[in-house]
């Protein structure tokens, strides 16, 4: 199983990697982050994958841990922070589930929202089925 869903988060990123209509312009101007990850459902499973090119931690507003990069599963929702100003970011929030169930991803810098999409995810009966959504400064 964790050989599956290492599969599917690399084809993930492959694939978010490659579409251009969901990356945000880059931007000089460094800022403050917050990022919330959301999936909603029967019994959704969701990934959160966070870098940045600053060296900057990134805080988890829950347990209070720090990181400089993120990569954790969640069933429900996550909050991370950034420490300090960081102007080149990635996000990536991934969604699978068996049964229908909705991501959202909504990131704000500086207190301002800069980025705020849901995906609906439309199962395939009895096959983990993944969608995504991504923000990115960095080209």
């Amino acid at each position: 199983m964790r050989k599956i869903h290492s599969l599917l988060v690399a084809a993930c990123l492959l694939a978010a990697s490659c579409n251009r209509e969901e990356i945000q312009p880059e931007t000089d101007k460094a800022g403050m982050y917050h990022i919330t990850v959301a999936v909603t459902g029967t019994s959704p499973k969701g990934s959160v994958h966070i870098y940045n090119l600053d060296d900057v931690k990134f805080r988890n507003e829950r347990t209070g841990t720090s990181a400089f990069s993120v990569d954790e599963t969640f069933t429900d929702k996550v909050e991370y922070s950034t420490e300090k100003p960081v102007s080149q970011i990635t996000v990536q929030g991934i969604l699978y589930s068996k049964e229908n169930a909705t991501i959202t991803l909504q990131i704000k810098k500086d207190g301002e929202s800069v980025f705020n999409q849901s995906k609906q995810l439309e199962a395939v009966p009895g096959i983990d089925t993944t969608v995504d959504l991504v923000y990115s400064t960095i080209k």
